[in-house]
């Protein structure tokens, strides 16, 4: 260490200057390729996005690894004789990187395994999101509830589910069960065909009654969308079922 600290002050520090400045210019210019090549060509979700971002991150490791052994070298660090020598410089390696090695095993694994891609609704123990980002160190998931971003170590993930990429909802309705069917039907099929063009909406259809308490009949709709979409859906669907409902009678205004 006193070596070190006696080169770095006769070293030329404009050199080490030079290889910083030299690779934080190269990151920034492969950054604004990489987020313009992504959304030019669509990118940024699904399989080849996922393929993209890990290759995007691995370049990085390299790159920023690259700088920091060049610097070390400049000031007269032998760097092949430090990662394999033992002692200190092993079990600071050991410490330092083992777990660095399990986030790359296990990103490799999620790559190769196909656990999810870019863009894909997950859960995550308790968390629900979609996934943002993914490299082979790391993992970004946004909240569908409130948007706050997940950021998880890749070897803490031994569990994750990906939802597929359309799920069913339901909307259901409780009315009297001295209402006219038909009536009911008829009321129904009117919503079907305003929300059946909404935004985020797959397909939906009448279900018609499918469960009954005391004197009310639950009467639904069933609407399959992406799972991103699936709470807005639901919340829009209902809010034009209950206005036509009111429009036809079915239900007071209050």
């Amino acid at each position: 260490m006193q070596e070190f600290l006696n080169n770095l002050n006769r070293s030329n520090l404009v050199a080490s200057l030079f290889v910083i400045v030299t690779t934080g210019i190269i990151l920034h210019a492969v950054d604004r390729i990489y987020k313009s090549f992504t959304t030019r060509f669509g990118m940024s979700k699904g399989e080849k996005g996922t393929a993209v971002q890990v290759i995007y991150g691995l370049f990085r490791v390299f790159l920023i690894a690259g700088c920091i052994f060049s610097v070390l070298q400049i000031h007269g660090v032998d760097v092949s004789s430090m990662l394999a020598g033992v002692g200190l410089i092993s079990a600071f390696v050991g410490l330092a990187v083992q777990d660095f090695l399990k986030d790359i095993v296990m990103g490799t694994r999620m790559l190769t395994d196909r656990f999810f891609e870019v863009g894909d609704v997950v859960q995550y123990g308790s968390f629900e999101g979609v996934v943002t980002e993914f490299d082979i160190r790391c993992t970004k998931i946004r909240s569908l509830s409130d948007g706050r971003i997940l950021t998880v170590c890749n070897r803490n993930i031994s569990e994750i589910s990906a939802y597929p990429k359309e799920v069913g909802t339901a909307v259901t309705i409780p009315l009297p069960l001295t209402t006219d069917p038909k009536v009911i039907e008829s009321s129904f099929t009117k919503a079907v065909k305003t929300i059946e063009t909404a935004k985020g909406v797959n397909s939906v259809s009448y279900s018609g009654l499918t469960g009954l308490t005391e004197r009310l009949g639950n009467y639904t709709l069933s609407l399959k969308c992406s799972p991103e979409d699936r709470a807005g859906c639901k919340t829009r669907a209902l809010a034009t079922l209950v206005e036509q409902l009111r429009k036809d009678g079915l239900i007071p205004f209050q």
